[in-house]
């Protein structure tokens, strides 16, 4: 492992997040977030979105774009995201998510956490975001309590709310990664701009994790899975179809 990733490792263990500086050639992380734009504005897509007219997520994006998996695959990512959930960890879902101009914030959230009697004091997910254009301040770039990962709560306090100066927005060029641990206080910050910002969030929990639980959450397509090569099919292990009821709605 080299020095940089050791460095990241330490952050998100101590700050419950790390940015890794442009992971991907710029012009690349742009032309796969104007596909994922055209993909969210497609009808044919609109069964997979969820969110509104200012903060949207199309779920599949395994499924609708191959430019996706270079995300998904990382070697960088996926060495962060086995240091804290151990080596057989899997890739669950991709999704783009666009934020428009005049987005106001997002509550602060946790990850993955509602359905836990208590919450583990280990990691159950570390999520990340592709920056596929430039997060700003003021377009809405993702924001973090740092160190509240600790905290070992449902869902952060009511008296840290969404405008709260304990949150750090998260800043980076695209081509760029934010990696964090579910349990980090987090948000999509009000896009104040006049761009519209865009993401790629790919989800790795670890092999005893049911994502069920996850709404929206799509399944690998068949067809999908037998192009993938084969070490990206060890980091899909679940079952393939083409709809979220027949693999996990199923009783």
């Amino acid at each position: 492992m080299n020095e940089d990733l050791a460095a990241a490792i330490v952050h998100l263990e101590t700050y419950g997040y790390c940015l890794l500086p442009e992971r991907m050639p710029r012009q690349q992380a742009l032309a796969l977030g104007e596909r994922c734009l055209a993909l969210c504005q497609d009808p044919a897509r609109a069964n997979f979105i969820q969110g509104d007219e200012y903060y949207q997520t199309l779920f599949g994006m395994l499924n609708l774009d191959e430019g996706s998996w270079p995300c998904a695959f990382h070697e960088d990512t996926l060495t962060i995201a086995r240091h804290f959930l151990g080596p057989h960890c899997r890739v669950v879902e991709a999704c783009a998510k666009p934020t428009w101009p005049g987005a106001p914030p997002q509550h602060l959230h946790v990850d993955s956490a509602g359905h836990f009697a208590a919450v583990p004091d280990v990691p159950w997910m570390i999520n990340t975001i592709w920056m596929l254009s430039d997060f700003t301040a003021a377009n809405g770039g993702t924001g973090i309590v740092p160190m509240s990962h600790t905290s070992r709560l449902k869902s952060p306090p009511p008296e840290v709310g969404p405008d709260s100066p304990l949150i750090k927005p998260i800043e980076g060029a695209a081509g760029s990664v934010l990696l964090w641990h579910g349990g980090a206080w987090h948000q999509a910050r009000a896009n104040t701009s006049e761009e519209i910002r865009i993401g790629l969030n790919v989800a790795y929990y670890p092999r005893w994790f049911n994502n069920w639980i996850e709404g929206g959450h799509q399944p690998v397509w068949p067809e999908t899975y037998q192009r993938m090569p084969e070490a990206h099919r060890a980091l899909c292990p679940g079952r393939q179809g083409h709809t979220r009821e027949d693999m996990y709605e199923v009783r």
